[in-house]
């Protein structure tokens, strides 16, 4: 028989063993939970980033970024004068001319194009008026706004006043696409100033990374980029082929042709000056004559004296409704989007004072200005009694004789006394 210690002990060893079988199942259920659960974590983690990979693929891959830095206008006269039809144009002509670029590097034509142009807007159009490029000043906001909404990925960026904004802006976005890599390619329109090539001097060795750098061709190329190794692409069609003139207009150095007048207009047929409250006829007021004094300095054509009741009808209308020029005193505008009132149309007393009101504002050009669409001033409306002298917008010309003398011909030789 038995010994009953001997079955108890067994018994005990029984026990002991199916504990440990209980522990160690619980343990393994325990760590298969906790693996469930950092798996579910993980499939959510990838989850996430194939959306976001997705996401970025649509915005960025295959992407080629093209930064622009323009200072001064890069884009050819005719499309900026086309307004928001020019830009369209200039956007869907850009978009095609890279895609065509791009299929040498890999033969796709899949890429998803990425371009930013970077300017100071209000510098260019002083410049445009300064240098008497009058149409292009007032088509430029348009075009800007056809040319950015024309494409999804184009964006025309006005980055303020100063050089050193939109610099720094070029260099930030290279920075971001040159160590992504979904960027497969990015042109850059900056070779004609010296001062990024130290930014891009750090890849001239690494021809991985510099495979993917090409440089737009310009229109003056900064002597520093001949030691580059970086491709050129040129888009000629779509940019300027030469520089905006940097002095002031002198009129058979810098010649532009003139548009043709929007609508048959009824010249001025008097040659002396206008006297009293007797108000000019010539409907547009622009196209008109450019008058000039005897020491051939252009004065502003006197348009007759409105009443001051006229006067301040006007302001007050204009107080709240910023007026169109081209449409009031140049017969017509072309902009599709322009964002100026074109009501109520002026006539009479109101149109004078309108085109006076206009003539606040000092024309770049100043007294060597000879364009006929001009409708700025080119003299102090306050002449030599104005008080505000230094600080005046105008002090420049408040010495000239302001007595119109004869009508500026276009082929005189212009000069300032």
């Amino acid at each position: 028989m038995a010994d009953p210690m001997s079955a108890l002990d067994r018994l005990e060893t029984f026990k002991q063993s199916d504990e440990e079988r209980f522990n160690f199942m619980k343990e393994l259920v325990d760590k298969n939970t906790t693996l469930l659960d950092d798996l579910k974590i993980a499939k959510g983690d990838l989850t996430h980033e194939i959306t976001s990979r997705r996401m970025l693929q649509d915005r960025v891959q295959d992407a080629e970024a093209k930064l622009k830095d323009t200072q001064e206008s890069a884009f050819d006269d005719n499309l900026i004068r086309r307004g928001a039809v020019g830009g369209s144009e200039a956007a869907n002509s850009l978009l095609d001319k890279i895609k065509h670029y791009v299929q040498h590097y890999d033969g796709s034509t899949s890429w998803k194009i990425l371009v930013r142009v970077y300017t100071n807007l209000e510098g260019l159009l002083t410049k445009y008026s300064y240098i008497g490029f009058h149409e292009e000043a007032s088509s430029l906001r348009p075009f800007v706004a056809g040319f950015t909404q024309s494409q999804p990925l184009f964006d025309y960026v006005d980055a303020g006043y100063g050089k050193e904004r939109a610099d720094h802006k070029i260099k930030e976005q290279f920075d971001l696409f040159i160590d992504n890599i979904q960027c497969k390619h990015i042109l850059l329109g900056i070779a004609h100033d010296n001062g990024y090539v130290p930014t891009l001097d750090a890849f001239k060795n690494n021809p991985t990374i510099a495979s993917r750098i090409s440089l737009l061709k310009p229109i003056t190329k900064g002597r520093e980029y001949n030691g580059l190794p970086f491709d050129i692409a040129s888009f000629e069609s779509i940019f300027r082929k030469e520089d905006l003139p940097h002095d002031r207009p002198m009129y058979g150095k810098h010649t532009r042709t003139l548009p043709p007048p929007r609508q048959p207009f009824t010249p001025l047929p008097m040659r002396k000056r206008v006297t009293g409250k007797d108000l000019i006829t010539r409907r547009p007021i622009y196209p008109g004559p450019v008058w000039l004094n005897k020491d051939n300095q252009r004065v502003d054509e006197d348009l007759g004296e409105p009443s001051e009741k006229r006067m301040a009808n006007l302001e007050s209308l204009v107080r709240n409704n910023k007026l169109c020029n081209d449409h009031q005193l140049r017969g017509g505008c072309n902009n599709a989007l322009c964002r100026y009132s074109h009501e109520p149309a002026l006539d009479g007393e109101e149109l004078i004072a309108f085109a006076l009101t206009a003539r606040r504002t000092p024309c770049g050009g100043g007294s060597r200005c000879r364009s006929k669409l001009c409708v700025l001033g080119h003299q102090c409306p306050h002449g030599l009694s104005c008080t505000r002298r230094t600080t005046c917008y105008f002090k420049k010309v408040h010495t000239i004789d302001s007595t119109m003398d004869h009508e500026y011909e276009e082929t005189e030789t212009n000069g300032t006394g």
